[in-house]
């Protein structure tokens, strides 16, 4: 009996999920927490000023905006897009960012309805939440 929990415990922790079913978890508003690199924090958040919107097209095709929340529920946009497109290389989901200027990528570390966790080429860790606006009824 011990073997066979030791051997389900390696699997788990050696087997890798298949990251499709993050995808859909990306699209949407998305407030960061934290930064880190090395598995130092390098900031905190406790309010951003601006927040990050994805948006997931066919084919595997999208982009990321920026966005500042106005207290009223409505957005101030720049015109600043980037475009990106999703792969999967060995089992990981990545946003391939591809712009004029602009070229890099991100490993998604994770992605579901409350958190999103972002890697990119240069060891940086981005910890988002869930965008809620303020409730300024109470």
């Amino acid at each position: 009996m011990k073997k066979l929990f030791v051997l389900i415990c390696l699997c788990a922790i050696g087997c890798k999920s298949n990251p499709t079913h993050q995808i859909d978890s990306i699209e949407g508003y998305w407030e960061i927490e934290s930064v880190y690199k090395d598995d130092k924090l390098i900031k905190t958040f406790k309010i951003s000023p601006g927040i990050d919107y994805f948006k997931i097209n066919k084919g595997s095709k999208g982009f990321r905006k920026k966005l500042k929340p106005n207290f009223n529920g409505t957005f101030e946009t720049s015109k600043d897009v980037l475009n990106f497109e999703i792969e999967i290389q060995n089992n990981t989901l990545f946003l391939n960012y591809i712009d004029n200027a602009t070229k890099f990528s991100e490993e998604v570390l994770l992605a579901s309805t409350e958190k999103l966790v972002l890697k990119n080429n240069r060891g940086f860790v981005y910890n988002y939440k869930t965008y809620k606006p303020l409730d300024l009824s109470q």
